[in-house]
């Protein structure tokens, strides 16, 4: 009779556990609290909205081959040109999203085992129709680690998460100790900004600017993520450097009758943020690298650029699992920028 019995409840536990028509399930909480029910084996990821910087997660947690979707023609594949170097099916896959958001009926015929993303109103219109959402939200440092472990537990690589959290942590403070040693009068000035709509996109930068030696001067704690700039603050902020996140926005600078007569401008001192899987200077998961490379720029003498071409190696071999040449990181560090012109 107790085998019975036993046999009954392990019976229940398997049924609990099914998918219909797709096997053993499990549940995962992402990180807006929402319980995802998930096939056990999953094979085909889509990502919506933010695409690069989703596809960042699924590329560190070595599933670029899961991702079943296209780059939307919304990215542009200059800017994106890593992305392809990562999951060459990207240039190939369908497009399952315009302006106006997920294609539903093209994501419904990929058939995906669950989609990514940050936006809710895409996790509730897909829900809807029966497909697996995990939702990401992801503004600071640790909300970056946190990602890549939610990531790495639902596609199954779960070892992943404590290891690229152990990485980051070292990695900062590897840097965090060479940067102590510079007295803080000899920190420049910096400002992270994009001219073409006068803001300073993200508030991460307020943690990388620091940790790469530098003195950020929107740094007034500040918790919004987005901050309108206006040229009389920028003005009266001089910086002695500005970062930017794509080639086109050094132009704008140039361009503009005012902001061209800024010290930054005026010195060369207006560095494109390198762009691998995203631009570094965002919530990708390349972030780890940023404030090494934001210390390479400020402070040459004690951060020798070999030490970060190195690391950029070290880091995309062991969690994208892409061997990138010296000259492929270099096209990295230039975030699509001839420097020369």
């Amino acid at each position: 009779m107790f085998k019975h019995i036993a046999w009954f409840r392990l019976a229940v536990t398997v049924a609990a556990s099914l998918l219909p028509g797709t096997g053993f399930a499990r549940d995962v909480v992402d990180m807006t609290g929402r319980k995802v029910t998930v096939p056990d084996v999953i094979e085909r990821v889509v990502t919506i909205g933010a695409v690069p910087v989703i596809n960042s997660y699924v590329f560190a947690v070595g599933k670029a081959k899961t991702l079943a979707m296209a780059l939307p023609s919304s990215f542009d594949p200059a800017l994106s040109a890593f992305q392809f170097v990562f999951a060459p099916q990207l240039a190939t896959n369908p497009q399952l999203q315009d302006a106006n958001g997920p294609d539903l009926e093209k994501l419904l015929s990929v058939r995906p085992d669950v989609v990514l993303s940050f936006e809710q109103a895409t996790a509730d219109l897909l829900t809807r129709n029966g497909i697996s959402v995990i939702l990401l939200r992801i503004g600071t440092p640790d909300e970056v680690k946190a990602g890549v472990a939610l990531i790495a537990e639902a596609l199954g690589n779960p070892e992943v998460g404590p290891k690229y959290a152990a990485y980051f942590d070292d990695l900062t403070a590897r840097v965090a100790a060479k940067v102590a040693k510079i007295p803080e009068e000899k920190r420049p000035t910096v400002l992270y900004m994009n001219p073409a709509n006068m803001t300073q996109p993200h508030v991460i930068a307020e943690w990388w600017i620091p940790a790469g030696g530098g003195r950020s001067v929107t740094n007034d704690g500040r918790t919004q993520n987005v901050l309108p700039l206006t040229t009389e603050a920028v003005v009266g902020a001089n910086p002695d450097y500005i970062f930017v996140q794509q080639p086109s926005h050094v132009g704008v600078l140039r361009a503009d009758p005012v902001l061209s007569q800024l010290d930054a401008v005026k010195n060369n001192r207006v560095i494109v943020s390198p762009r691998g899987a995203h631009v570094w200077g965002n919530r990708a998961v390349d972030l780890v690298l940023t404030p090494l490379w934001v210390a390479t720029v400020l402070h040459p003498d004690a951060f020798p650029r070999e030490e970060l071409i190195a690391e950029s190696k070290h880091f995309y071999s062991g969690f994208f699992k892409t061997e990138l040449s010296n000259e492929q990181v270099e096209e990295i560090l230039s975030g699509g920028w001839d420097q020369s012109k």
